[in-house]
């Protein structure tokens, strides 16, 4: 069968100001200080080589910056991220190959993904590499839809197409993480992993207003026998409250 695929805006009509980013957003300031990193630091793992941890440096957010705010045209390009990624989801940088792939082709950001969005992330591509393939983008996308919850052009997850849940949500009612967040920098003579070659952040590293649905209609026999084989775990692991995959 052909591969198609498709990839649609998600939008939303009600546009509020400022720009295309729901106001709620810009009331959410980092609870983090410059005092709390030192010691966040050193209890969260934050690499996946803790080899490379001197070619990185936490900063906490100014007391007027956002998580939709980008580098200014001539400073240091940062990546911004949440304590709860290291601390309960296990999530490490870079990221994966696979988490990369997945948010580059919805064009959004890290910070832009809801916990949940990175809880379906995560546990996906745990439960693959536990059974023993590479987790796959295409299977991912074909299984979850983009979804803005209303008014929209705030924080984002994944939704799975009727029929095809997999998984149930990392908590209903998380919100405590939209006020953990800080920067990651890289030190002078480092080439961080959000930049491409030519020195330019990929499109998952700042919030996007064109963050799209990327439908994948068709699967190749593999893959669709990857995701039948998945969805005969979920009776088992949909009855779990959470994500807790080993």
């Amino acid at each position: 069968m052909a591969k198609k695929k498709s990839c649609q805006n998600v939008r939303n009509p009600r546009v509020l100001s400022p720009g295309w980013v729901d106001a709620e957003v810009f009331t959410q300031s980092s609870v983090l200080t410059s005092e709390h990193l030192p010691e966040l630091h050193r209890e969260m793992r934050l690499l996946q080589d803790p080899t490379s941890e001197g070619d990185f440096v936490l900063e906490a957010a100014g007391p007027s910056d956002r998580l939709p705010f980008q580098a200014l045209e001539d400073k240091t390009h940062f990546l911004w991220v949440y304590t709860e990624l290291f601390t309960r989801l296990g999530v490490r940088l870079p990221f994966s190959g696979f988490q990369r792939e997945v948010l580059t082709r919805c064009r959004v950001a890290a910070s832009q993904l809801h916990l949940n969005g990175w809880g379906f992330l995560r546990t996906f591509e745990r439960v693959c590499l536990y059974f023993g393939f590479r987790p796959s983008w295409r299977i991912f996308l074909y299984t979850y839809q983009l979804h803005a919850p209303p008014p929209g052009n705030g924080f984002l997850s994944f939704r799975a197409y009727q029929g095809r849940r997999l998984f149930n949500a990392f908590e209903e009612s998380i919100q405590e993480f939209k006020w953990h967040y800080f920067k990651v920098l890289p030190l002078p003579g480092c080439r961080p992993f959000w930049l491409n070659d030519e020195g330019k952040p990929f499109p998952w590293v700042y919030w996007n207003s064109g963050a799209r649905e990327c439908r994948i209609t068709a699967s190749d026999p593999l893959e669709t026998l990857a995701f039948e084989f998945l969805q005969s775990l979920s009776v088992g692991l949909g009855k779990r409250s959470n994500f807790r995959c080993s």
